[in-house]
């Protein structure tokens, strides 16, 4: 049995548009072999997930934006552990943006995602765990897939998603890099790696990448592989406003890392803190500030590909 998570609200409320007809797509191909589920509020991806595992669906699918995918993967687990270890997980990717699928090298389409669930190819793929402070200043633990990033990227999340998304991801999140440098302060970052030592700098951004791509194709970790065990991670120091702007284009195509203000590394374990308010981003949505812990879980979920 397949169980399809879909969000509604996602691509700016076209999948909701779409569903009934996706539904229909949907029940041509499997026939009565699938259950499907519409989120309502936010997180609810997380309880039909485990709801799902719970009453014995072996494969999920997450129908919605890099976000809706990352809901269904956190209710993979419950209390720390994995509900089902032999669950597939997959995505019919409709959302904003779409950056985990690049990584993967998918088309945004919907006929080959389905062709890809009914092939059943599994591949063992790395998940990142977080823990860090929520919205209510009390410690949270979350899982992601394709990027964490704090700094820059997690206020401009933080202002994407309070807004409209009509243009699609390209253009939404330019206009929210744009509009969020104009006021954005860069910030006295603590971090450490593995065991070492802690480094302080001023930051303008801190990408932790499972995947390579975010902020709507922006390519930050060029070098990402989702199944080698390690976390990418690139730091951007204390850049300003026309300096990130010209290098947009670089960032897009991957080709920042010889910038004198970055600094690449890998690493299977993270710490950083700050004594100022860092927001946080994982897989496009904001989810709260520093402190933050981040490892990779290597080869943990089973990914339909």
């Amino acid at each position: 049995m397949i169980g399809f998570v879909v969000n509604p609200q996602s691509a700016n409320g076209k999948t909701g548009k779409i569903w009934p007809e996706l539904k229909a797509e949907l029940t041509r191909h499997f026939g009565d072999s699938f259950v499907a589920a519409v989120t309502e509020y936010p997180l609810h991806a997380v309880e039909l997930t485990r709801k799902f595992l719970s009453e014995g669906v072996e494969t999920i699918i997450a129908i919605g934006g890099d976000g809706t995918l990352n809901e269904v993967l956190n209710g993979f687990f419950h209390k720390n552990k994995m509900i089902n270890p032999g669950a597939l997980l997959g995505t019919i990717s409709i959302g904003t943006s779409g950056d985990f699928i690049r990584t993967l090298g998918w088309p945004k389409d919907i006929s080959a995602a389905i062709e890809r669930i009914k092939k059943k190819n599994i591949r063992k793929i790395d998940i990142g765990r977080t823990e860090y402070r929520d919205g209510n200043n009390e410690t949270e633990k979350r899982y992601f897939i394709n990027i964490a990033d704090f700094g820059l990227g997690g206020a401009v999340v933080d202002r994407v998603n309070r807004t409209t998304k009509i243009w699609g991801g390209k253009i939404t999140f330019l206009w929210g890099i744009i509009t969020t440098l104009f006021s954005y302060r860069n910030k006295e970052i603590s971090f450490k790696l593995e065991n070492g030592e802690w480094q302080t700098k001023k930051l303008n951004l801190f990408v932790a990448g499972n995947g390579r791509y975010f902020g709507g194709g922006l390519n930050p970790t060029p070098y990402a592989e989702i199944a080698d065990g390690f976390l990418d991670v690139i730091t951007v120091g204390d850049t300003g406003f026309f300096e990130v702007i010209k290098n947009l284009a670089k960032l897009r195509k991957g080709k920042h890392l010889d910038h004198p203000k970055v600094c690449s590394y890998r690493a299977k374990k993270i710490h950083a803190k700050s004594d100022e308010t860092v927001l946080i981003d994982l897989d496009g949505e904001f989810v709260g500030c520093l402190p933050m812990k981040i490892e990779i879980l290597p080869q943990l979920v089973n990914m339909l590909s």
